[in-house]
């Protein structure tokens, strides 16, 4: 465990430097044209990406409302290809239980609700947009690989 710590933290060296023999997990990171710094647990951090961004449908949810802005539940079905409704009701649970997705009640009679980003869900739209970026940057090399080893599009083996 100690090797794939060392590990991690040399692959970060680049973007982060340790600002503390106390605490390695403290991490203070700087962008160009940035001038603060940003203190982070990149396990905690990734984790919290990974509870918006690694599930399978979150991203594509996130992606439509901020592309498309608020949406209903049946837009945002029609949208995504291949959810099902239970499976959108569950991951827009999920989304409205991290902070990502508020939900409004529009009208009673008949039921209509619209869902929409909070603030930190449009905070995403610089990580989905470097998301849409290398997947068109390397949506070829992705396709040979699944081709090789005999996955869909859909992540079944065929």
């Amino acid at each position: 465990m100690v090797t794939r710590q060392r590990h991690i933290e040399y692959a970060f060296r680049p973007l982060c430097r340790v600002m503390s023999s106390d605490s390695p997990s403290q991490i203070a990171q700087t962008r160009p044209g940035v001038d603060q710094l940003h203190f982070a647990d990149p396990k905690q951090a990734i984790r919290s990406l990974h509870d918006v961004v690694g599930r399978k449908w979150h991203p594509l949810l996130v992606y439509h409302l901020l592309n498309d802005g608020p949406l209903g539940f049946s837009a945002l079905k029609t949208r995504v290809d291949g959810i099902s409704s239970k499976m959108l009701s569950e991951s827009l649970d999920d989304l409205q239980a991290t902070g990502i997705v508020s939900r409004e009640l529009l009208s009673d009679q008949p039921v209509r609700v619209e869902y929409s980003l909070t603030a930190r869900g449009r905070a995403l739209e610089p990580v989905m947009t470097e998301i849409v970026r290398w997947g068109s940057e390397h949506a070829e090399e992705t396709d040979d690989a699944d081709e090789s080893a005999g996955i869909d599009r859909l992540g079944r083996g065929q």
